[in-house]
């Protein structure tokens, strides 16, 4: 059995990467992937796959050391032309399996994953293992930002490869029907993402009510304050339901939700995080004052010009399209 390039992610929870690599699928010749963790929606995946159970995003000495081994025996089978890995834990694993097996490797940035998501002692370790296996990949990132970050970090060169973004027109009547359901508020304000403490939704709830806005969150099922809908498949009508989008992170990589947001013609509120300003352009206010960005947004016309200018921007610079093409020129 034989694969041109294999991609190796730590878990498909829908999210960030899972979108990246649907838009990148026509590069993927084989998917290896761990299992979702408690709370996560796993995304679908159509192609060639195999899961790896005991691969998964917490840290566990006995499992991660089961899933090398898993790896291995895999790749020696699969032979790949080289191997692609994606987020922390399958990016240590995979590209430690690639080296004994004298395996190409693509590495890939998807965030700033070095502070803020596995507590102290588990940043210094995940900074201790990058500087170790720095020299065994070709590394990329998906925006600039990261890209410096980890060029700081490990002394070495990190090649920018930007995401993709596409969705599909919300059907027609799609705002009226979500709004309603709400009771018809003034004004929505939007986050999308999990329920981490990296994404600090209670600063996105405490700002919104004191601007005047309903806040709305997608990706969580419990945010206090917010009306948190948990997963959302009509995502393209949920974004045309809003009047803003925002983003209170506290670290961040290229965040899909803006791209989306974007490329819908909503405007973006953000903290200046990351590549937050790099994905958003003229399409939205990057600031600490949030309250003060969105008070402005009442304003129906800014809201409107603003929207237009991120579509145009996010339509321009990350087209679904170019995605393939970059991977295999990779």
């Amino acid at each position: 059995m034989t694969a041109r390039a294999v991609h190796l992610v730590t878990r498909l929870n829908v999210g960030g990467i899972a979108r990246y690599l649907e838009h990148a699928a026509g590069a993927v010749d084989f998917l290896m992937r761990g299992r979702v963790e408690t709370g996560e929606r796993e995304a679908a995946w159509a192609g060639r796959q195999c899961v790896v159970p005991s691969l998964r995003r917490s840290i566990h000495p006995t499992d991660d050391a089961r899933s090398l081994v898993v790896l291995r025996d895999r790749l020696r089978r699969l032979r790949p032309g080289v191997l692609h890995t994606h987020a922390s834990k399958a990016g240590a694993l995979g590209r430690l399996a690639a080296r004994t097996l004298r395996i190409p490797c693509v590495h890939t940035f998807h965030g700033h994953v070095l502070e803020g998501y596995f507590g102290t002692m588990g940043s210094r370790v995940v900074r201790g293992i990058e500087r170790l296996l720095a020299s065994a990949a070709l590394l990329t990132a998906t925006g600039p930002a990261t890209a410096r970050r980890f060029e700081g970090l490990l002394g070495r060169t990190v090649e920018i490869v930007p995401p993709g973004v596409s969705l599909p027109d919300a059907a027609p009547g799609a705002r009226e029907r979500w709004r309603k359901g709400w009771g018809y508020p003034e004004r929505v304000a939007l986050a999308v993402g999990r329920g981490a403490w990296v994404k600090a939704h209670e600063r996105f709830v405490s700002t919104a009510r004191a601007s005047g806005y309903l806040p709305v969150v997608a990706g969580a099922d419990r945010v206090p304050g917010a009306l948190a809908l948990g997963h959302v498949d009509d995502m393209a009508g949920l974004y045309a339901a809003a009047d803003v989008v925002v983003s209170s992170s506290r670290n961040e990589g290229t965040p899909f939700a803006l791209l989306e947001a974007c490329w819908c013609g909503r405007p973006v509120v953000a903290t200046p995080v990351g590549d937050v300003e790099w994905v958003v352009g003229e399409g939205g206010i990057v600031t600490e004052d949030l309250e003060g960005a969105l008070v402005r947004f009442h304003d129906p016309e800014f809201r409107q010009e603003t929207g237009a200018k991120g579509a145009r921007h996010v339509r321009e610079r990350f087209p679904a399209s170019a995605v393939v093409p970059r991977l295999r020129d990779l």
